[in-house]
């Protein structure tokens, strides 16, 4: 006879296969699409066993946002102190877990502007990750003046895209989003970007910042005895 521990295990272990097929099914279906019945019988169990473990469709959707939103938080607390690793970490932290996205895009379609499910939660962990970068903005590894909930948007728009429009990676690229190989061109490339878009004023060589000047008499012009004039000033 099986003791209380086993007991335990055995239900973790249903439960684990129950969020597993889950995800598989609301990835696929959205949550308006998923059926429990369908859920079920990927999972190998009986419809009752899976209200026991989690009640009605919408609490084990809860469930699975909240596990997602646990993995996120975890991910911005190890964010890298610099722009460029940030925004590569973020690529690898979500714009590869094409289930996550897939339920995401589901939701874009299925609810129709109304509130969605664990709107409050997902809302604080978007406020976490915009402190995050304020902290990165102020250590000075982002310009000062950017809008960061802007950049935080243009952010996970590089990251989430490729698994988003699939179709347009593989016309565009010949490669699926979710290749060894292109996942890595595209962290490369994220953390090349990244390390041009952190870079403050300070930074750009002063060669350069004269160039920009169109009122700085350049050397050649003053060797050849000439100089520039603003609007207005009198030969």
């Amino acid at each position: 006879m099986a003791g209380p521990r086993t007991t335990v295990r055995n239900l973790n272990r249903t439960r684990e296969k129950i969020l597993a097929a889950a995800l598989a099914e609301f990835s696929a279906r959205g949550f308006a699409g998923a059926r429990v019945d369908a859920i079920a019988r990927r999972a190998r169990v009986n419809k009752r066993m899976l209200y026991y473990c989690f009640g009605a469709k919408q609490d084990l959707y809860r469930e699975i946002l909240r596990r997602k939103i646990a993995e996120r938080a975890e991910f911005i607390e190890s964010t890298p102190d610099d722009f460029a690793g940030a925004l590569a970490h973020i690529y690898l932290a979500g714009g590869t877990d094409i289930d996550f996205v897939r339920l995401m895009e589901w939701e874009a379609i299925d609810s129709g502007g109304r509130k969605c499910i664990a709107e409050a939660e997902r809302r604080a962990l978007f406020e976490k990750a915009v402190d995050r970068l304020r902290v990165l903005q102020r250590e000075g590894s982002i310009p000062r003046g950017v809008n960061l909930t802007q950049l935080f948007i243009s952010m996970l728009s590089l990251a989430l895209f490729p698994l988003v429009m699939p179709q347009v990676i593989r016309l565009i690229h010949g490669m699926e989003p979710t290749d060894p190989r292109f996942m890595r061109q595209r962290a490369n490339f994220l953390r090349w970007l990244g390390d041009r878009l952190g870079k403050t004023p300070e930074t750009v060589p002063i060669r350069s910042r004269r160039r920009r000047n169109p009122t700085t008499p350049s050397h050649t012009a003053v060797r050849r005895g000439r100089s520039f004039k603003r609007p207005g000033q009198l030969a």
